[in-house]
């Protein structure tokens, strides 16, 4: 019996290979099972422009320190202190953000030369906010789009108040 209609996409004449209908709005031509798009649907790059781009995720390095004891101690701490979404004050805190995205942070808090730890920047308290899940993609989708200078984390470190212990 031939194979014919839909199926002829799922098995390529002759060869046995398992095929797939291109994800093309509409297409229902047969790709290779590892292929998303035929040629005709196979979206282009698009030309970048000049916003910057933040990155999706983080380094080897600071996903070591995101998975880190010293970082779920700070967590913790932020989220005690913070227990409402900095930004909509409705919502708990669910994510615990760097103000200023990490990757800046540890890199200011490094030329700034005042820390003997190289990652401190990703540490600072005064970079670190509470949000909930939504205000956190906005939050991240601003940084997305972010054009200029950041704020100096080192800077928000000093300006913030100490506590002052007395015995």
């Amino acid at each position: 019996m031939a194979v014919t209609g839909l199926w002829a996409a799922v098995k390529h004449a002759g060869r046995g290979d398992t095929m797939r209908i291109c994800s093309g709005a509409g297409c229902l031509r047969a790709v290779p099972d590892d292929v998303r798009f035929c040629d005709e649907c196979k979206p282009h790059a698009q030309p970048t422009d000049s916003i910057r781009e933040h990155k999706m995720g983080y380094t080897a390095d600071l996903d070591a320190l995101k998975k880190s004891t010293r970082w779920q101690q700070i967590r913790a701490l932020v989220v005690r202190s913070q227990p409402m979404c900095a930004r909509c004050k409705r919502q708990v805190t669910q994510i615990v953000d760097h103000v200023v995205p990490a990757e800046i942070a540890v890199m200011q808090a490094q030329l700034n030369g005042r820390f003997r730890d190289k990652w401190a920047g990703y540490f600072l308290r005064s970079n670190l906010q509470g949000l909930c899940r939504v205000c956190h993609r906005a939050k991240t989708d601003e940084d997305k789009t972010h054009v200029g200078e950041w704020p100096d984390v080192v800077a928000a470190y000093d300006a913030k108040p100490k506590k002052v212990w007395s015995f």
